[in-house]
């Protein structure tokens, strides 16, 4: 798969569609990702996300996660999470992040890709594995609050 179909100028990748998508079950909600490689599918599922075919309803989650080729240290990671009352954004060093709308429930974030032609990236696992953490923490949190207003 050729990585080249966007300029090194557009940082943001804006309006470059992604051109793999799945559906997967994140605690039993469905979700949507769209990305630009498949090691960052095979993560998903191996970080928890149940993949589904059933393509009957709308998904209630839609994320946008774009993995950067490079290499990425699995040691001394850490996961810097900010929750708003409309937003979470989540830190992972200088070229990983991911920011969750509570409210459309939509995301995108940025992940260093470094095994993708392996069948597992330890890097992207453990990004997702956070996403879907903090995510749910996220959804906890605002609807907790939403009901005690």
């Amino acid at each position: 798969m050729a990585h080249s179909d966007y300029t090194p100028s557009d940082v943001m990748h804006r309006r470059t569609p992604l051109p793999l998508q799945r559906r997967f079950l994140l605690f039993g909600a469905p979700v949507l990702i769209n990305t630009n490689y498949e090691s960052i599918m095979r993560a998903a599922e191996a970080s928890g996300f149940v993949p589904d075919t059933d393509t009957d309803y709308v998904s209630c989650m839609k994320w946008e996660i774009v993995g950067e080729p490079g290499i990425a240290s699995v040691f001394g990671w850490d996961c810097d999470v900010s929750l708003g009352d409309h937003s979470l954004y989540l830190n992972m060093g200088l070229q990983q992040w991911f920011a969750f709308d509570l409210e459309t429930r939509h995301g995108a974030g940025f992940v260093v890709v470094h095994n993708q032609d392996r069948a597992l990236d330890t890097n992207a696992e453990l990004y997702l594995a956070s996403v879907a953490y903090n995510v749910g923490a996220g959804l906890r949190s605002a609807l907790e609050k939403n009901c005690c207003d």
